[in-house]
Protein backbone atom coordinates (compact mmCIF):
# COMPACT_ATOMS: atom_id res chain seq x y z
CA UNK A 1 0.00 0.00 0.00
CA UNK A 2 1.52 3.31 -0.90
CA UNK A 3 0.50 6.97 0.15
CA UNK A 4 0.44 9.56 -2.40
CA UNK A 5 2.27 12.76 -0.77
CA UNK A 6 1.04 15.73 -1.70
CA UNK A 7 2.08 19.29 -1.42
CA UNK A 8 0.23 21.13 2.03
CA UNK A 9 0.83 24.63 2.39
CA UNK A 10 2.12 25.28 6.60
CA UNK A 11 0.30 26.81 8.53
CA UNK A 12 3.43 28.66 10.15
CA UNK A 13 4.05 30.60 6.76
CA UNK A 14 0.29 31.77 6.43
CA UNK A 15 -0.37 35.88 7.46
CA UNK A 16 -3.13 36.35 9.04
CA UNK A 17 -5.55 38.94 7.84
CA UNK A 18 -7.22 41.77 9.73
CA UNK A 19 -10.19 39.69 10.56
CA UNK A 20 -8.65 36.78 12.07
CA UNK A 21 -6.65 39.02 14.05
CA UNK A 22 -9.06 40.92 15.37
CA UNK A 23 -10.99 38.12 16.43
CA UNK A 24 -8.02 36.78 18.53
CA UNK A 25 -7.84 40.19 20.07
CA UNK A 26 -11.73 39.85 21.05
CA UNK A 27 -11.36 36.34 22.54
CA UNK A 28 -7.79 37.15 23.95
CA UNK A 29 -9.77 40.11 25.92
CA UNK A 30 -12.56 38.17 26.96
CA UNK A 31 -10.24 35.61 28.90
CA UNK A 32 -8.54 38.46 30.42
CA UNK A 33 -11.60 39.90 31.52
CA UNK A 34 -12.31 36.44 32.36
CA UNK A 35 -9.73 35.99 34.92
CA UNK A 36 -9.77 39.84 36.02
CA UNK A 37 -13.09 39.07 38.18
CA UNK A 38 -11.22 36.31 40.43
CA UNK A 39 -8.17 37.84 40.65
CA UNK A 40 -9.75 40.95 41.97
CA UNK A 41 -12.07 38.94 44.35
CA UNK A 42 -8.89 36.98 45.63
CA UNK A 43 -6.89 40.35 45.93
CA UNK A 44 -9.93 41.62 47.95
CA UNK A 45 -10.09 38.47 50.45
CA UNK A 46 -6.52 38.92 50.77
CA UNK A 47 -6.31 42.41 51.54
CA UNK A 48 -9.33 42.26 54.44
CA UNK A 49 -6.97 39.59 56.02
CA UNK A 50 -9.11 36.69 55.82
CA UNK A 51 -7.13 34.77 53.00
CA UNK A 52 -3.49 33.24 54.14
CA UNK A 53 -3.23 31.60 51.48
CA UNK A 54 0.42 31.55 49.44
CA UNK A 55 1.07 34.54 46.81
CA UNK A 56 2.42 32.56 44.00
CA UNK A 57 -1.15 31.86 42.55
CA UNK A 58 -1.92 35.47 42.41
CA UNK A 59 1.19 36.55 40.76
CA UNK A 60 0.63 33.58 38.04
CA UNK A 61 -3.07 34.97 37.22
CA UNK A 62 -1.48 38.68 37.44
CA UNK A 63 0.62 37.88 34.48
CA UNK A 64 -1.72 35.64 32.88
CA UNK A 65 -4.26 38.54 32.87
CA UNK A 66 -1.31 40.99 32.04
CA UNK A 67 -0.45 38.56 29.27
CA UNK A 68 -3.75 38.45 27.66
CA UNK A 69 -4.31 42.33 27.61
CA UNK A 70 -0.37 42.45 26.11
CA UNK A 71 -1.88 39.77 23.53
CA UNK A 72 -5.09 41.57 22.40
CA UNK A 73 -3.60 45.09 21.94
CA UNK A 74 -0.89 43.61 19.99
CA UNK A 75 -3.50 41.95 17.76
CA UNK A 76 -5.41 44.77 17.33
CA UNK A 77 -2.39 47.50 16.55
CA UNK A 78 -1.17 44.55 13.78
CA UNK A 79 -5.09 43.93 12.17
CA UNK A 80 -5.08 48.34 12.20
CA UNK A 81 -1.57 48.46 10.50
CA UNK A 82 -2.47 45.62 7.93
CA UNK A 83 -5.95 47.03 6.98
CA UNK A 84 -4.33 50.04 5.80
Amino acid sequence: MSVHSRSVRSLSHTRLGPVELITGGLLSTAAALAMAGPLIAALLIRHSGAGTHPTAPLILLTLAVVLAVTAALTMFAIARRRRR
